[in-house]
């Protein structure tokens, strides 16, 4: 807006309109920090049955299974859930595929996230792209992104987290 007054216009709406592009650009960072923060109610539960509840939900048909003798931190709990969910997001927009298969295992210190499908496979990690993202998101806290998806199918990606973070 502030582009589109001229130098006529008063000194004083240049003002308004720079603090309230201010204002709202501090409250867009303040959401999205904030949005970092939250915890799907679903993992009060534990992550096994958040991630059943979210297969339950999707498009593609999803088999879980877990092997979880003890619970990881709330904070890799979080970050395994999201990408799960990305992951089975990619699945059913991008991969043409019919079914998914998410598997959880824990042990030597981590847990294992496991998310298959069925489809089309040639998934890979490119400079600014949905899977680099998860990649740069579970960088900080030493974890790993490995993807295997030969072109023809099937994609397997697995993400491996420590337990604690």
């Amino acid at each position: 807006v502030s582009e589109q007054l001229d130098d006529r216009d008063r000194p004083e709406l240049h003002r308004l309109v720079g603090t309230a592009r201010d204002s709202a650009t501090e409250a867009l960072a303040e959401l999205r920090d904030l949005s970092r923060g939250l915890r799907p109610p679903a993992l009060d539960a534990g992550l096994a049955d958040a991630l059943s509840t979210l297969a339950a939900r999707s498009v593609l048909p999803v088999e879980v299974t877990a092997d979880l003798p003890g619970r990881p931190s709330p904070a890799i709990e979080n970050l395994a859930y999201f990408c799960a969910a990305e992951l089975l997001a990619n699945a059913a927009k991008h991969a043409g595929a019919r079914s998914c298969r998410i598997e959880l295992a824990s042990g030597d210190g981590t847990l294992r996230v496991r998310v298959s499908d069925d489809g089309r496979g040639g998934a890979r990690v490119v400079p600014d792209g949905g899977l680099a993202g998860l990649a740069q998101r579970v960088r900080p806290v030493d974890g790993e992104l490995r993807v295997v998806s030969p072109d023809g199918g099937p994609t397997a990606v697995t993400v491996v987290l420590p337990l604690r973070a």
